[in-house]
């Protein structure tokens, strides 16, 4: 097999992206085998602009039928849906790339990590943005030890101002009823996937969400969560959809130096020792013997990487490697968001791994009072 045959399912705004650059031949090892979109707007476009010998299924089940047209599946349909698109491809033997949210809850993604272990196929989430080498330097630096121990973090991002017409644009967006959250499960997956491949899960955490701060609805535009981990280092993360004014921070301060990325400029002060040792054998009161190395690095302004993380998926299929981007660790950034809703909801700190039945009973609550 020289390129797996995709087929997308959803044909929203990122599915017509995604169905057009595999289309036009832009992806390495892949080619386009089918699509499949409920709308019949949607179907009109497909036909239209994808060529009139593709073959469009306004129904999984009948796409699923006709499996025999392709190897795996690219699952681009709301978030709610995930879940029920992600078991039906491991059942029929497809590679899975699925966008981001995995799911809503982990409740409803419980079988997921089951299929996935039981199955050799290639599952791959789409969190893009570890490519950027912004962020890319940074996991880099971690692992390398050079700023020492972590002691604290601080991510700040108000980068995803959405407007009325956004949340508008889609029956389904912005509802616990259609969407299941707000912006922390949808643009804030991104960022806490960041976040728990730079940093790891936390033991416990409590959010403050002022629910609807921004809009008239009834769910998340801003979050602040604080997370403990065991090792005692602090953490604290801000995510706002409703400032005019694009921010994104991230300081991490470890034993050995410090780290700040504004935007796609990063600053490094790295000391001539570890402050471990540094506070033991200084004969002074405060930093007078601690000598600093300043280190400033600009980035290119982030492009989206969509193409290369495609074909890096052709590219474990074909090759039979491990993917980029793991689709099980779409998991953790969903249960920080589960997390941080229900910490939210109680008013009180949650432990990880949350109790995933007391979530779906407050997410339901959350639906009927929506109604």
């Amino acid at each position: 097999m020289e390129k797996i045959r995709m087929a997308v399912i959803g044909i929203g705004t990122m599915g017509k992206k995604y169905a057009k650059m595999i289309q036009e031949g832009r992806i390495s090892g892949m080619c386009l085998g089918a699509v499949c979109c409920r709308s019949h707007e949607s179907s009109q476009w497909a036909k239209a602009e994808l060529g009139g010998e593709l073959p469009v299924f306004q129904d999984t089940e009948k796409l699923f039928d006709a499996s025999e047209l392709f190897d795996a599946c690219l699952i681009v349909t709301p978030h709610k849906l995930h879940p029920e698109m992600i078991i039906q491809a491991f059942d029929k033997g497809k590679h899975i790339f699925c966008d981001k949210p995995i799911g809503v809850s982990m409740g409803q993604c419980l079988k997921i990590r089951q299929k996935a272990e039981e199955k050799d196929l290639v599952f791959a989430m789409m969190f893009h943005q570890r490519m950027y080498p912004k962020y890319e330097r940074i996991h880099e630096l971690l692992e390398s030890g050079t700023l020492g121990q972590i002691r604290r973090i601080l991510m700040e991002n108000s980068r995803y101002y959405r407007t009325w017409h956004y949340h508008k644009s889609g029956s389904w967006r912005s509802s616990w009823r259609g969407e299941g959250g707000g912006a922390l499960l949808n643009q804030g997956q991104h960022l806490l996937d960041i976040w728990q491949w730079l940093f790891g899960m936390p033991e416990s955490l409590y959010a403050l969400i002022p629910y609807g701060k921004y809009n008239d609805f009834s769910v998340d535009d801003e979050a602040t969560i604080v997370m403990k981990y065991p090792d005692k280092k602090t953490a604290v993360f801000i995510l706002t959809t409703g400032e005019g004014t694009w921010t994104e921070r991230l300081e991490i301060v470890g034993s050995k130096g410090t780290l700040l990325l504004e935007d796609s400029h990063l600053t490094l002060h790295l000391y001539d020792r570890d402050l471990e040792e540094y506070k033991r054998t200084a004969s002074c009161n405060s930093r007078e013997e601690l000598k600093e190395r300043v280190t400033e690095e600009t980035f290119p302004q982030d492009e989206e990487p969509y193409e290369e993380m495609l074909a890096d998926f052709a590219q474990a299929v074909l090759e039979k490697r491990p993917v980029r981007v793991n689709g099980l660790e779409g998991l953790n950034s969903l249960e920080l968001t589960n997390a941080a809703y229900l910490s939210a909801w109680m008013g009180a700190p949650v432990s990880l791994p949350i109790d995933e039945v007391q979530y779906e009973r407050e997410l339901e609550k959350r639906i009927r009072e929506e109604i």
